[in-house]
């Protein structure tokens, strides 16, 4: 009975050595990345977003905030889609309003800054009740946010010291 074991546990081990290695991938020959290529007319500068020779592109409405930004500082600078109403918001202070505007036609803003603590959260909120030619539906899929007053968080800071 041994020597049947044993030989039934032989076979088993030479049926596994037996089976043939998988093929290991072959290198491919390496391609250098493309070298970036300058731009055809450095001189020019575009508004943010920029123009779109594409009418049928989709513009891009992301917002930003110049960072960092300083408990000290007096100015809050940033910029977003052309001549879009906003509202900097404290969002530690309960969403104290610091300033409503509008971005200018080169998409940037400034505003004053008050009343804000190192630590305190800036952020810049899309404002649905002043006229814009952009909507709620053209603007959410860039929001980081949902406010539980269904406003939209476009962007936002930690002030630092």
């Amino acid at each position: 009975m041994r020597r049947l074991l044993i030989g039934w546990l032989c076979v088993l081990l030479l049926a596994g050595c037996a089976s043939s290695p998988t093929p290991e991938p072959t290198p491919t020959a390496s391609v250098a990345y493309p070298a970036p290529q300058p731009a055809s007319d450095a001189t020019t500068t575009a508004s943010y977003p920029g123009p779109s020779s594409n009418p049928n592109q989709q513009q891009i409405l992301a917002f930003y905030i110049v960072e960092p930004v300083r408990a000290t500082d007096n100015q809050l600078n940033g910029g977003g889609p052309p001549q879009a109403p906003i509202r900097i918001v404290n969002l530690s202070r309960n969403n104290a309003v610091i300033a409503e505007t509008a971005t200018g036609a080169d998409g940037l803003f400034s505003v004053p800054l008050r009343d804000v603590a190192a630590g305190d959260s800036v952020a810049i909120v899309f404002n649905e009740q002043a006229a814009s030619a952009y909507s709620r539906e053209q603007v959410q899929p860039f929001s980081v946010q949902t406010l539980p007053s269904g406003e939209l968080v476009m962007s936002s800071v930690i002030v630092s010291p």
